[in-house]
């Protein structure tokens, strides 16, 4: 199950047969993994080979584009095209929250496209992607509760349409080794894990916000210039290792195609390994990782904003594992994630994030491509934030709870029902508690 996702792109280019393309359910993954959806070329041009049989992935469910079928859209795939886009909603309404109650909707839409330069016939192993994102609305969290964990985990780094991805990948040594340059968000590679995209809220999908809030850490959409390294091996170890630059300014309203260096603070140096077990749906496989990272950026000492330190740094562990099965060789089954994140005691927002959580693909043998999920996140609010802040404003610890079933409504379309509970928002415990009823809505095209 999570042999193949050590890196879900990779995964995500497996066929599932020569017509039908397939497109990873993981929402995160569209504007940066653009995927190959069709097989390569025989070896013998003049007996076809068929695509070879590949294990489903067991986290998420493989999506047919609504538009698959276009003869432009194959054509190009088969050249070495490969186009996708995605379009989410996340609509919320929160009832309780000490702005009051009320209604926010959110908006995502990805489109990217990959080339495949060595079927285009110009480099072997060598992959051109490029993805735009366009977001928009307001978040139920932000106006009314003031959480850091946001229910509609598509909010923020600014609502506008911006470039994503302008990177290229080359493949070397049997597919061992791999080199990344360009300009992408770091988290497309580092402090990924499966599962955590079953649930909506921003505490869990995506990444932890540890590193977020606590360094120059940047997710999707926002991009950065950089490089990756990524060393793998067959027996499912691998170790990879990072430089990006820090630029804050590109997370602002009106830079989104901003690829200057105007206000850089520093470089970001990610380094993680893991190792995943299990090669096919009858095995009971999981995956572990860690990560660390240092920001050269200075920041602000926590407490005494007018004092600066240079350097932040800080720790990732990641775990999954399926645990049961009601037969073998089967995609369904319940399995279970934890993340533990560890940022900068002295200029860290957020000291320690905490989440557990479980997915259970096919509890009705009738829908094997529907997942029910459950999560929990805690984000501790670093110590010294209160120093010298009065009673009434210090700050311990936010937690949220979510659980919400995904419906595979038609081979192109998601709908996922969605209750979130968020407990002292942002931290604080006078703030009220607040309830949310959501929902995610995906359609890939």
């Amino acid at each position: 199950m999570m042999t193949w996702i050590v890196s879900m792109s990779a995964m995500a280019s497996l066929p599932t047969s020569a017509e039908i393309p397939v497109i990873p359910s993981n929402p995160q993954d569209v504007s940066r993994d653009p995927v190959s959806i069709y097989p390569p070329p025989a070896k013998n041009p003049e007996v076809e080979q068929p695509a070879p049989v590949q294990p489903p992935s067991l986290d998420s469910v493989g999506q047919r584009p609504l538009f698959a079928d276009l003869e432009a859209r194959k054509w190009l795939a088969e050249k070495g095209v490969t186009l996708a886009g995605r379009i989410t909603l996340q609509p919320a309404a929160n009832f309780g929250g000490y702005k009051g109650n009320g209604f926010s909707l959110v908006h995502q839409s990805n489109f990217s496209a990959a080339f495949d330069l060595e079927r285009l016939g110009v480099v072997p192993g060598g992959t051109f992607k490029i993805g735009l994102t366009d977001r928009l609305g307001d978040s139920v969290n932000v106006n009314r509760t003031g959480s850091l964990i946001f229910t509609q985990g598509f909010y923020g780094q600014s609502e506008s349409v911006r470039l994503s991805e302008l990177s290229y990948e080359q493949i070397l040594l049997d597919k061992k080794l791999a080199i990344k340059v360009g300009f992408a968000p770091m988290g497309a590679d580092f402090g990924k894990l499966p599962y955590i995209c079953n649930l909506m809220n921003s505490g869990i999908c995506g990444h932890a916000l540890g590193p977020t809030y606590s360094s120059g850490w940047r997710n999707d959409p926002t991009g950065q210039w950089g490089v990756r390294v990524k060393w793998t091996s067959k027996s499912g170890w691998y170790l990879q290792a990072g430089a990006y630059d820090v630029t804050p300014i590109r997370i602002t309203p009106g830079h989104g195609f901003y690829l200057g260096f105007e206000g850089v603070t520093g470089a970001y140096f990610p380094i993680e390994a893991g190792y995943s077990w299990g090669k096919s749906p009858s095995d009971y496989a999981g995956t572990i990782r860690v990560g660390a990272y240092y920001d050269t950026s200075k920041a602000p000492l926590l407490g005494r904003p007018s004092a600066f330190v240079k350097g932040r740094s800080g720790l990732i562990l990641q775990g999954a594992q399926q645990l049961w099965k009601p037969e073998a060789n089967t995609v369904r089954g319940i399995a279970v994630f934890g993340v533990f994140t560890i940022a900068d005691k002295a200029s860290g927002l957020i000291r320690r994030n905490y989440e557990i959580g479980a997915s259970w693909r096919g509890m009705l043998a009738s829908r094997p491509d529907d997942i029910a999920s459950i999560g929990w996140v805690r984000l501790n609010v670093n110590d010294h934030v209160n120093d010298g802040a009065l009673l009434s404003q210090r700050r311990t610890n936010e937690q949220m709870f979510e659980v919400n079933y995904g419906f595979q409504v038609a081979p192109w379309l998601i709908a996922r029902p969605v209750l979130n509970y968020n407990i002292r928002p942002g931290g604080y415990p006078g703030r009220q508690n607040a309830f949310m009823v959501a929902a995610h809505i995906q359609a890939t095209l």
